[in-house]
């Protein structure tokens, strides 16, 4: 009959290919579980500062004092391992189209903390623009998130903002 080794290679077998069929299943169903997060972006102070950065001369950097209010908990689920997610200010320049910055980004690896509440957050990162100046530049701003499941393919999704708030001249001292 069967000796010991093809019994065993049988079974690993088996249990091989009902383990990848589960993982499968789950990647297929994880994108159509429904989810509804929201946020809200509020922007309370913004500041120009002139600086000289990276040898260019002059270039004015942004300091952005925003409030975060956002509800995430719905792209928690079962296959969910960790959420991405980034405060991003969008903007047009007569030179670039699109421009993407991100103020403050966050690693949410469980459902408490996917309840974001936070008051007068600074940008964490250099708000500065490769054309180096904000002069009559107006920013959207929104809330960005990745969720990166244990099995599948990583999604993507983000709050829009209609608001657009204008860059304030450039002064000289940082309040």
């Amino acid at each position: 009959m069967y000796n010991l080794l093809q019994r065993a290679n049988a079974i690993f077998a088996f249990a091989m290919t009902v383990t990848f069929g589960v993982l499968a299943a789950i990647a297929i169903a994880t994108p159509f579980l429904p989810s509804s997060p929201s946020a809200q972006i509020n922007v309370k102070d913004i500041q120009v500062i002139s600086y000289d950065y990276m040898g260019r001369g002059d270039s004015e950097f942004a300091f952005v004092k925003l409030n975060l209010d956002a509800d995430l908990t719905s792209l928690f689920n079962w296959n969910t391992k960790q959420l991405f997610v980034s405060v991003v200010a969008e903007y047009e320049t007569n030179s670039h189209d699109i421009n993407q910055v991100v103020l403050w980004d966050s690693i949410i690896q469980s459902k408490e903390e996917a309840l974001i509440k936070v008051s007068d957050l600074h940008n964490e990162y250099n708000f500065v623009d490769i054309t180096t100046s904000f002069r009559q530049v107006n920013a959207s701003y929104s809330l960005h998130w990745d969720v990166m499941p244990y099995v599948g393919v990583l999604t993507s999704g983000r709050t829009r903002s209609d608001q657009f708030i204008n860059f304030p001249p450039r002064s000289n001292e940082y309040r």
